[in-house]
């Protein structure tokens, strides 16, 4: 283990490896501590989705494009297949009133610059997707969106960052964050402190837990996504239909809950059952695809559902990253705290995200991990 560190990444999912990749490329040395695997929480628990269209408010919808159009030049990098492709995503109504939502949200969504999300009849989506089912109610589309595989993407990341020098720690646990004269001085581990004038906090549900080591309150929820894959098909899917999409491998992947469950991560009979019913009236064909596995993933979820970049103020030298929908924002969040860091601002969209925007109510809000609500 490295003693030192211009930089130490606490977290080794997307948002933390990310950043790390940037930041090494850029010739800054940086250390990812992760207690546990690489990748092993919410990075990859989720469909790979790479997605604009579905995110609210306006100013958000606006930051996850700006990431869905650095992300060609992102994956490039890597030099490793993650199955990237930006061909568009489906959302589908079964019903009169779910078709309703649909069209008032495509309406709200087409005001963004950049975004443009289509309102089509079942004939209209069939031509898009053709196994769909014709007994749906409507679809929208929005060819804005992409997808990756994040089973592909996260390794390849961590293997890019590591090959323009940064140094990735598995399963080390930090113990707290030593501070001197006002600002971060070093992160402590089990196994011994690593020197350092800046720290990222980048881990996932565990973010709470780290910045307080520092003196900081982070509003911050685990939330649970359960998720399915089912066995290898035929070609069958050509692009994500909601949370419902088929990998290069044939297997299609299925999701996902949104619990306050606090961290547990089982995998529950009824979600199985609800999850699977609603995929296979979707699309029909999946009806004979056995079950091959089943699991589930942290979200870490803010009160408003939005994330959390910033310099804290308070303590300089420590960062705050941590929100949901880390893959679609990976490129935008690498080219953030690459800016924040090295040259102490960035042009990118991100006062929404500031951790001054959370009050008492928020905070309180944590105490509530059951019953607690996003409030968008």
């Amino acid at each position: 283990m490295d003693r030192t560190a211009d930089v130490v990444i606490v977290g080794g999912g997307i948002r933390g490896l990310s950043v790390a990749y940037y930041l090494a490329r850029a010739g800054v040395r940086v250390t990812v501590v992760d207690r546990g695997q690489i990748g092993g929480g919410a990075s990859s628990a989720n469909a790979g989705l790479v997605n604009a269209s579905q995110k609210k408010p306006g100013h958000y919808t606006a930051f996850s494009l700006i990431s869905g159009d650095m992300y060609p030049e992102f994956v490039a990098g890597l030099d490793a297949p993650v199955d990237y492709q930006r061909d568009g995503y489906l959302r589908v109504a079964e019903t009169d009133s779910e078709a309703e939502a649909l069209v008032c949200d495509a309406q709200e969504q087409s005001q963004v610059a950049g975004i443009k999300v289509e309102v089509l009849d079942i004939r209209s989506a069939r031509t898009l997707e053709p196994a769909l089912s014709p007994r749906l109610a409507a679809a929208s589309f929005c060819a804005q969106d992409g997808n990756v595989d994040p089973l592909k993407l996260v390794p390849a990341v961590g293997r890019a960052a590591r090959r323009h020098g940064a140094s990735i720690l598995h399963h080390l646990e930090v113990t707290g964050i030593r501070v001197a004269g006002g600002r971060v001085a070093g992160v402590a581990t089990h196994e011994g402190e690593i020197a350092t004038d800046t720290v990222v906090d980048a881990a996932g549900v565990f973010v709470p837990e780290v910045a307080r080591m520092a003196g900081v309150e982070v509003p911050v929820l685990p939330q649970r996504g359960q998720m399915f894959q089912l066995e290898a098909m035929p070609p069958l899917l050509r692009r994500p239909i909601q949370a419902l999409r088929q990998l290069s491998s044939g297997t299609t992947m299925i999701g996902t809950t949104n619990e306050f469950v606090g961290h547990d991560r089982a995998v529950t009979y009824e979600a199985t059952g609800d999850i699977l019913d609603r995929a296979r009236r979707i699309v029909p064909a999946l009806a004979g695809a056995r079950l091959i596995r089943a699991w589930a993933g942290l979200r870490p979820m803010t009160p408003d559902g939005h994330p959390v970049y910033d310099a804290v103020r308070a303590l300089p030298g420590f960062y705050i990253a941590v929100g949901h929908s880390g893959i679609t924002l990976a490129a935008v969040t690498a080219q953030v705290f690459l800016d924040l860091i090295t040259r102490g601002r960035t042009d990118l969209p991100i006062a929404p995200y500031s951790l001054a925007r959370f009050t008492a109510a928020d905070l309180e809000w944590m105490s509530h991990p059951v019953k607690g609500a996003v409030r968008h």
